[in-house]
């Protein structure tokens, strides 16, 4: 199921202009979201493996409002090093054999028969550009946040016209 009028920041000199796309499937740069969103860098303080099954949770919540594939790239071992399950509807991946979260997304990007059809979500320069050069539309990590927050607050306004609706209903 694509994903409709998302806005992104895209464009070949890396800087980006505003460019409503329909993207299919979102690649997130994992660490580069950490180190950027201020909830996940106040995750850290509880560890890095705190703040990347709080990334998690969130994209969850994200892709259960959007719909789409979404996959999020660690660089890493298989295993999330917290060893705490998140239940997910999204594909996470952790690199293995000294392979970077940006060499990964250029391979699924690069190896793909439709490039247009991913978002490459990162504030790494050379990475946006390469996803560019392969095809791929990029949004920085600020932005994405952005989308994110903008659709926890539109599920936040469906449950509560949901739970209006009930209580109406329960009243009558």
């Amino acid at each position: 199921m694509p994903i409709h009028g998302i806005e992104i920041l895209a464009s070949r000199d890396g800087l980006g202009y505003g460019k409503a796309v329909e993207a299919s499937h979102i690649l997130v740069d994992g660490y580069s979201m950490i180190f950027q969103w201020p909830e996940l860098v106040a995750a850290q303080k509880k560890g890095i493996g705190a703040a990347r099954d709080e990334l998690i949770r969130m994209l969850t919540r994200f892709h259960d409002r959007e719909g789409g594939a979404l996959t999020v790239v660690f660089d890493g071992r298989s295993v999330p090093p917290s060893g705490e399950a998140v239940p997910t509807g999204i594909r996470v991946v952790y690199t293995r054999g000294g392979r970077t979260a940006d060499a990964e997304i250029e391979r699924i990007v690069g190896r793909d028969a439709a490039p247009e059809r991913f978002l490459v979500a990162t504030d790494d320069r050379a990475e946006r550009m390469t996803a560019e050069a392969l095809g791929a539309h990029t949004m920085s990590s600020e932005f994405f946040r952005e989308r994110i927050l903008d659709a926890a607050c539109e599920l936040r306004a469906e449950l509560d016209r949901t739970t209006a609706k009930a209580t109406a209903f329960r009243r009558r």
